[in-house]
């Protein structure tokens, strides 16, 4: 309900039209509540899509004489005579992808009167309602913690339930039939605090917290991308995947390559296989220890190689070298 010229308006939705031929259609009413000054407005009323445009409704009306008789055909049972401005309606709208967010649409009203500035109400759920900022307190503050990990000499607190919703492999061994199901305190192996603690930010609040230069090294983010693997954390996983992308140099490419293969990561390889098929870089890199002991680790890889590097002119009296 909106208070606007005086009156108090109302948006009434119908998600399933009365009329058996319009079954898909969801229709809305625009009507003044109760009892209301003499106005004379213009109406539109609009969906917002996900990409933040708008998409108008068919059939809208500015409702005035005839055609307010008109609307209570429109939709039947219509109770509130007199009193309705403007309807409309949008086909199939409860599975258009490009306006439904979760579950969630946002319908505009614009309502304009004369020598009154137009105003927009808004029916739907806010676009700024910072969700993560509220989860990420919880980890803050540690209150209504029920789990503890520790993680070498540190000790984390947490929530089980925010764990399991936002990775598989937590909610198996939290609500599962592991061990860590029934412990008070559970050991993390095979990672460091700062890993975890940059893991456990990024589960509660949807972001990587700001690193100091230790943190932003490539060898840091490797090994957040192993964690986020290891527990199926597929957005932090991409981040890591991009962040080590756009970091790739002859120093880091062999180890990031060996994660790519390790953790099945094809963009990460892919990126990897093109930086080495550039020209300047194969024959430097092939001639380093590195090398070796990767194709003694993944013999398939000479093949990948290969299959780059092939299609490449400067490369074509090129051998790779076999271990």
């Amino acid at each position: 309900m909106v208070l606007f010229t005086g009156n108090e308006w109302v948006i009434d939705c119908y998600p399933r039209d009365t009329r058996q031929e319009w079954s898909s259609c969801t229709s809305f009413l625009v009507r003044l509540h109760g009892e209301y000054k003499a106005v004379n407005p213009t109406i539109s009323l609009s969906l917002m899509k996900r990409d933040g445009t708008t998409s108008t409704l068919s059939h809208q009306y500015r409702l005035k004489g005839e055609e307010e008789e008109k609307l209570r055909h429109a939709i039947q049972n219509s109770p509130f005579e007199r009193q309705v401005f403007a309807y409309g309606d949008y086909s199939n709208l409860l599975s258009a992808e490009d306006i439904i967010n979760n579950g969630s649409f946002e319908l505009i009203c614009t309502i304009d009167n004369t020598d009154i500035p137009h105003s927009r109400c808004s029916l739907g759920v806010p676009k700024s309602f910072d969700l993560h900022s509220h989860i990420g307190k919880l980890l803050e503050s540690s209150e209504t913690a029920d789990a503890t990990f520790r993680v070498e000499n540190r000790s984390f607190v947490c929530h089980r339930l925010i764990l399991a919703a936002r990775s598989p492999v937590f909610k198996a061994m939290l609500f599962g039939n592991m061990a860590e199901a029934t412990q008070q305190e559970i050991k993390i192996a095979d990672m460091c605090p700062e890993v975890f603690e940059v893991m456990l930010h990024f589960i509660y609040t949807d972001f990587v917290p700001s690193c100091n230069s230790e943190m932003a090294s490539t060898k840091f983010i490797q090994q957040l991308f192993v964690a986020s693997d290891r527990y199926a954390i597929e957005g932090l996983k991409s981040l890591c995947e991009n962040k080590l992308c756009a970091h790739i140099s002859l120093d880091t490419v062999t180890a990031t390559l060996a994660l790519a293969l390790q953790h099945n990561s094809p963009h990460l390889k892919n990126a990897c296989l093109d930086f080495i098929a550039e020209p300047g870089t194969l024959i430097s890199w092939t001639l380093s220890d590195e090398y070796v002991n990767l194709v003694r680790s993944f013999p398939s890889i000479i093949a990948e190689i290969r299959g780059k590097v092939d299609t490449a002119p400067s490369f074509k009296n090129v051998k790779l070298q076999k271990i």
